[in-house]
């Protein structure tokens, strides 16, 4: 079955309290660092989508595929636009009982303890009234999301302006279709942007300590160094398709794509030239190591 958002597949007792110490570490925190990571993307995926066809996203018809549990950018995109969401999982908005209830039915049992424990915690609460004050509403509709696989959209072709997605493809099993699906539900002139979280990168392998942590830290690229790999706890599904092969993948199904990478030279430059001093990570180049995130921008003919 296609993947198309953070079904966790966390197993063993002690990995999967690892994620929930992480989780209750992330509640403590205060919105601020994740409402700010979350306009980040949205802030960034404007100003791309304006630099490279001259298009402001309002007033469009839009999709997300796999929006995430916070429904973070989409919340954004919702205030100037006409928004759709599609996802594998159930996403509940607010402490609904019959939606938790098809949670524990459709999702796995620990995303929906994951997802209640946020509830209860209020981080749900508390991230979407820090969101709605920086973006300057007073708060946010109930949104469109259906049970989707993205590889067998049900829209009809040509329906949305704008389809995009982040961090969502690096967890699909067939890419190259879910992007012929996204192709298709495209309007002519319509825009593709579709981020993925490369795997690669220092926090491709998605462990929850990983990924929970607020800055980066030692050790480096602990997947891909044969020491350290058995202290790395994916918390999902990763395809792990290499660079080359997301920009081949890309470029086949969407012709005259362009990029714009995000990337961890600063970060992680002086640690990477400390490893390779030392002989390590000689099998992957510089920029697939630090390249976070694949970024593709691709615009329909019309």
């Amino acid at each position: 079955m296609a993947r198309t958002s953070y079904s966790s597949s966390t197993t063993g007792l002690l990995n999967r309290a690892t994620e929930i110490a992480a989780l209750v570490r992330k509640a403590r925190r205060p919105p601020k660092g994740t409402v700010d990571f979350v306009l980040s993307f949205f802030n960034a995926t404007q100003r791309r989508v304006y630099e490279a066809y001259g298009v402001k996203l309002e007033g469009k018809k839009i999709l997300d595929v796999g929006p995430g549990q916070y429904l973070g950018c989409l919340r954004c995109f919702s205030v100037k636009n006409d928004v759709q969401a599609i996802d594998t999982d159930v996403i509940a908005q607010g402490l609904n009982p019959v939606e938790l209830a098809r949670m524990l039915w459709h999702n796995n049992g620990l995303r929906t303890a994951k997802t209640l424990a946020r509830q209860m915690l209020g981080v749900d609460a508390r991230f979407e009234r820090a969101l709605a004050r920086e973006l300057g509403v007073e708060g946010f509709r109930r949104l469109p999301i259906s049970l989707m696989d993205a590889t067998r959209m049900t829209f009809e072709t040509g329906t949305f302006d704008f389809v995009y997605s982040h961090s969502v493809f690096e967890h699909i099993d067939r890419p190259e279709a879910a992007l012929a699906e996204i192709k298709r539900v495209l309007k002519p002139g319509g825009i593709a942007y579709i981020s993925v979280h490369h795997y690669t990168s220092h926090s491709g392998q998605h462990d929850p300590q990983i990924l929970a942590g607020a800055t980066l830290f030692e050790p480096y690229w602990p997947h891909l160094r044969p020491e350290l790999q058995h202290t790395v706890h994916p918390n999902a599904y990763l395809n792990q398709l290499s660079l080359k092969q997301w920009r081949e993948l890309f470029e086949k199904v969407m012709p005259g794509v362009k990029y714009a990478d995000d990337r961890h030279d600063a970060e992680l430059g002086e640690p990477l030239k400390a490893l390779r001093a030392k002989g390590e990570l000689s099998a992957y180049s510089d920029e697939e190591l630090l390249t976070l995130n694949v970024v593709a921008l691709w615009r329909k003919p019309a």
